[in-house]
């Protein structure tokens, strides 16, 4: 009995360790930080790996927590907003780049923050305030992909908004460029729009059918482009991906 219990301390070490982790990490490190055999780490993630407790790169073998134990909290589901599921993915996007990653909600024609993870990088991010206007914003943007032609055409005819900046879409034709991209790629861009020196990426968050939420990354366009806007692109896409198939497995209904 005490071998099981061993084993049993074993594993809730290991996930406790991968939840408190800012990044995927492999088998070598977790045995050494843990002080565990690492055929014994090895066995413990293959096992969960199986009930899809932990998620395994296959190009790093690094080991992640996975979907499975969000699922088996379905039973609080009723408890549970948005904002709860999104928070533990945001914070490891954020912490996974090294810039300020957000949800957005579309609110009274604006697109509202309503959670922000910052890092100690996004001095220029935390100026900012937490509604902007649909027309210069990445999530905005994602917003206004769904609208319907005619309510999108005189949203930009009535201009119920301000240009802050030169780059600052404010023309229906010039706003049509640039859908057909955001529908096809699932992914906005906010350049220098918003703010001068500011780059913003954003994709849409899913249920049953209908964007429901955004979450944008934002810093200066300078150190994105540095990191590689496509590779920034495909980690926030496959987020908003994880928690659109979360929120749907799980059946919830989207409360703020």
């Amino acid at each position: 009995m005490s071998n099981v219990n061993t084993m049993t301390e074993r594993t809730l070490e290991i996930i406790d360790y991968l939840y408190e982790a800012t990044k995927p990490v492999g088998v070598s490190k977790i045995a050494a930080d843990l002080s565990l055999p690492k055929a014994t780490v090895f066995r413990i993630l293959v096992t969960l790996e199986q009930w899809n407790f932990v998620r395994k790169n296959e190009d790093t073998d690094d080991y992640k927590l996975g979907l499975g134990l969000i699922k088996y909290g379905s039973k609080v589901a009723s408890q549970t907003n948005l904002v709860d599921i999104a928070k533990p993915f945001i914070n490891s996007l954020s912490n996974q780049l090294g810039e300020s990653a957000n949800l957005n909600i579309e609110y009274q024609g604006q697109s509202l923050n309503i959670y922000k993870s910052e890092t100690d990088h996004s001095i220029l991010v935390s100026k900012l305030t937490p509604i902007s206007a649909l027309n210069c914003s990445a999530s905005g943007k994602i917003f206004l992909s769904s609208w319907e032609p005619e309510t999108l055409k005189n949203y930009f005819e009535q201009k119920q908004f301000s240009e802050r900046t030169m780059n600052s879409i404010i023309d229906y034709s010039d706003f049509m460029k640039e859908l057909q991209s955001i529908t096809e790629n699932g992914i906005a861009f906010d350049n220098e729009e918003y703010e001068y020196g500011l780059f913003c990426l954003s994709s849409p968050i899913k249920h049953k059918g209908s964007i429901v939420a955004a979450i944008s990354i934002s810093g200066p366009k300078t150190r994105l482009e540095h990191k590689g806007l496509d590779s920034i692109s495909k980690e926030l896409k496959n987020i908003c991906s994880e928690i659109s198939d979360l929120i749907s497995e799980l059946d919830l209904e989207i409360l703020f």
